[in-house]
């Protein structure tokens, strides 16, 4: 995205900076779907994808079945190594 409404960059951060601008386009790392309706829905964050195995493992996903079960309140869903996995 870019426009007046978005940062300038990272305050002396100048890595961060390349990593998320190119060609003056902040690229904020959000997963979206467009419906045929034109709505645009944001699905995940680049930064949230597990892999594990060769797949792609959604940890909001996972965190969002978890709170649909009642017994569960808080939930917090993070990638640890694992010599077989990945």
């Amino acid at each position: 995205m870019r426009g007046n409404a978005v940062m300038k960059g990272y305050l002396k951060n100048p890595e961060a900076n390349e990593e998320t601008f190119a060609n003056g386009w902040f690229h904020s790392g959000d997963l979206a779907v467009k419906h045929p309706d034109g709505y645009i829905e944001i699905k995940d964050r680049s930064k949230d994808i597990i892999i594990s195995g060769a797949e792609n493992i959604s940890s909001v996903e996972i965190e969002n079945t978890l709170y649909s079960h009642p017994a569960i309140l808080e939930t917090s869903v993070v990638a640890r190594p694992d010599e077989g996995w990945g």
